[in-house]
């Protein structure tokens, strides 16, 4: 239900008492479901995706190895195939294997933070980087042209009218943020783009500061300084990226160094941290995957141009996971990784492989569909695992390609109706058709978290009414850990966002800088989730 609809079809929308002026509803607390409904109406349902896009056509049989097909992927690729025993092996799937070079990933597979999709692509492949990449982006079929990205028009159906109404009360942040290369044309909307770029993360980081990048020391460097300076500053979204970035992050986790995708990750982390709701982050591999020579070293196989941009995907997705994970909420975010297309089964001659068709698809975060349990006697039984092992000839060909099993469409009407909260009819608009949902996401965390009445009435909050912004809050219990406090007004309307640390049960909170009014604090914390209404004198 649309937030002005609830509220007109609520008590919200009687006539409230006043206190000084200042409305507030008759009963010391309203009812939990009430605030929920109001706070989530403001921040959509709070899910959030983070794409990493691997350009230039990443050679999936030497990232997800078929091991159950082992002797047919030695007969067509012996020249940069390393040995079995090196591959690394995955728990309850003994017909899969990793890329050495992805032990963090490895681990994340391991404790059902991973899922991988075999074989996706589309009818008809093409083999043009340029064109397949624009399929990928439009969500087109292989013979269809289409002007606009299919994230664009997804985040166009869920905010109309942009940007001429944003930022608005119920979304005061980016819409989708990008970082790395130019702006990918999966943002482009029917009318304009949807997301804010940054073509590199310093450039972001500028932003966030108030850094110009150097100009000339002339009239015209003068000029070119002063007129990026005003951009910035007229850039509606700097203040809330910059305040979510500069909220305190303490989780120790260290990030590798040289590694350009890791420096993306850390940002979203911390934007992610800081309470930004902005619904889709888009990243990018620093290197092509483009590996038609040299993929492997020809004295040790394990290594090479592929390993070591396997190496920088498992090494930043483990640190950024790592500090989801401190945050709590890996039931919150969600990571997709995709190329444009994967190799063909057979090598070439140069110690590389050539444009493929179909390659996996790797999801990592902690609301995926990995439990053992939920997964038996499904059409996909294997934890971790949607398809099965490619069916690779026995004498493959320089024609031969990994068959596809599923259509990336597939995966983007998931993403949308699972986990972005879009209707299937709105994922078919955007599609401009319907495809058949993939058991990615784990059912049981779709909705939004769960709180028990006794706790939301066990926190206290005093003063309340609070005659100058400064609130404290006592918890039932230690806490000792960082709390999520997010404010909204009495509409839904997103207030304020800020990650603190409770050590033991106290906390006071100084929202001075707030106008008099009836407000809705929400209180999260160990998967847990409690709202409070206080009064500003």
């Amino acid at each position: 239900m649309k937030r002005r609809n609830f509220i007109k079809t609520t008590a919200l929308a009687s006539t409230p008492l006043l206190l000084r002026g200042i409305p507030v509803m008759a009963s010391s607390e309203f009812d939990s479901l009430t605030l929920e409904k109001m706070a989530l109406s403001a921040i959509n349902c709070g899910k959030i995706l983070v794409i990493i896009q691997q350009n230039g056509g990443n050679d999936g049989l030497n990232t997800v190895f078929p091991l159950d097909q082992w002797s047919k992927l030695f007969n067509a690729r012996s020249n940069i195939l390393m040995d079995e025993s090196s591959v690394l092996t995955l728990n309850n799937n003994s017909s899969t294997g990793l890329h050495p070079a992805m032990t963090e990933m490895k681990n994340l597979y391991n404790n059902g933070k991973m899922m991988i999709v075999q074989g996706v692509s589309y009818p008809n492949p093409n083999y043009s980087h340029f064109r397949a990449t624009d399929i990928w982006f439009t969500a087109s079929g292989s013979n269809q042209y289409l002007d606009s990205g299919w994230l664009g028009r997804a985040l166009d159906i869920k905010y109309p009218n942009y940007p001429s109404a944003y930022p608005s009360a119920e979304m005061s942040d980016p819409l989708a943020i990008q970082i790395g290369s130019t702006l990918p044309f999966s943002l482009q909307g029917p009318n304009m783009n949807m997301g804010y770029s940054a073509p590199d993360p310093n450039a972001l980081l500028n932003v966030i500061n108030g850094i110009t990048d150097p100009a000339p020391n002339s009239d015209y460097g003068h000029e070119l300084t002063f007129l990026q300076l005003m951009k910035d500053q007229s850039n509606v979204y700097r203040n809330v990226i910059q305040a979510a970035y500069n909220s305190p992050l303490n989780s120790g986790v260290t990030y590798p160094t040289n590694n350009k995708l890791a420096d993306q990750l850390k940002i979203v982390a911390k934007l992610i941290n800081g309470g930004l709701q902005t619904p889709v982050y888009i990243v990018n591999h620093p290197n092509t995957h483009d590996t038609h020579e040299n993929q492997v070293n020809s004295t040790d196989k394990t290594q090479g141009s592929q390993a070591v941009n396997l190496t920088l995907l498992s090494q930043a997705i483990g640190a950024f996971q790592q500090e989801i994970a401190f945050m709590d909420k890996e039931d919150k975010v969600t990571g997709m990784t995709f190329s444009e297309f994967g190799r063909r089964i057979k090598s070439n001659a140069s110690m590389g492989t050539d444009h493929g068709a179909a390659a996996p698809v790797i999801f990592f975060g902690g609301a995926l569909n990995t439990s053992p349990s939920a997964v038996a006697n499904t059409a996909y039984p294997v934890s971790g695992m949607i398809g099965t092992s490619p069916e690779l000839p026995t004498t493959a060909t320089t024609s031969s390609q990994v068959p596809m099993q599923f259509d990336y469409r597939q995966l983007y009407t998931t993403v949308m109706q699972d986990w972005l909260c879009m209707s299937e009819s709105e994922a078919a608009e955007v599609l401009g058709g319907n495809y058949v949902k993939l058991p990615i996401f784990d059912s049981t965390l779709l909705s939004s978290i769960n709180f028990d009445d006794s706790v939301h009435l066990e926190i206290k909050l005093y003063p309340n009414p609070s005659s100058n912004g400064a609130i404290s809050l006592l918890f039932p219990e230690a806490v000792n850990t960082n709390v999520q406090f997010t404010v909204f007004s009495i509409n839904g309307s997103l207030i304020d966002n800020r990650v603190a640390y409770v050590t033991d049960k106290n906390i006071t909170l100084d929202y001075l800088s707030l106008a008099s009014g009836t407000y809705i604090l929400s209180i999260e914390w160990n998967r847990q989730k409690a709202f409070k209404r206080f009064v500003i004198l």
